[in-house]
């Protein structure tokens, strides 16, 4: 019941901000916010490289859209020597009455997942299925936080947007920020579970 009501919460404090919505790198890779993928992908030609710090331990990630609808790449770090894969098809576009719905597999395990955009909260939705890493029904709320300008002295400081997730995911929720200093470089800072830390950043080039 507590959880529940922390999550509320958060969604209750997403409300508040600014519309937009952007997806970033997750832990294993794939697009998406913090743990959960979202149906987006990288577009034909982007590179993207990431680590995570997750709990102590770090996670490297490599993904390259192979066309603007289909992404895939490797990560390591989990165990020793260890190297996976992770790829990611979008079936459907997200439109202004339909969500986009997106397929993908990583750390051996399979997911589908639908994102629609909801105006008038200012909020992006997404939800799905995995099995093992994602272990049943998974859901997410994005926000973007819009960049906004500061006056300081006789200069403008541009304070880069920032986009907050919360997510919920075998039977935990996790809480993060990722910050978009430009865009080609975030960084990330979450709490899984709400307790353990982690921390990333990642660069994204068109090749």
């Amino acid at each position: 019941m507590k959880k529940l009501l922390l999550w509320l919460s958060c969604v209750a404090v997403l409300l508040t901000f600014s519309v937009g919505a952007a997806a970033g790198t997750t832990v294993l890779g794939p697009s998406g916010l913090i743990k959960v993928p979202t149906a987006d992908a990288l577009t034909a030609g982007e590179l993207s490289l990431a680590y995570h710090l997750e709990n102590g331990k770090g996670i490297g990630s490599l993904t390259y859209g192979l066309t603007d609808n289909i992404e895939a790449g490797v990560y390591t770090g989990r165990r020793d020597a260890y190297l996976g894969f992770h790829a990611k098809a979008v079936l459907t576009e997200e439109k202004d009455n339909l969500p986009g719905i997106a397929v993908g597999l990583a750390n051996e395990s399979f997911y589908v997942v639908a994102s629609k955009r909801l105006p008038r909260a200012g909020l992006r939705g997404h939800v799905g299925v995995g099995t093992n890493t994602y272990d049943g029904l998974f859901l997410g709320v994005s926000k973007m936080l819009n960049p906004v300008t500061v006056e300081s002295g006789v200069k403008n400081t541009g304070m880069p947007a920032t986009l907050l997730a919360v997510e919920y995911l075998k039977g935990g929720f996790n809480l993060g920020a990722e910050v978009i200093l430009t865009p080609e470089v975030r960084i990330k800072v979450a709490a899984e579970d709400l307790k353990n830390v982690i921390l990333g950043v990642s660069f994204k080039v068109s090749i």
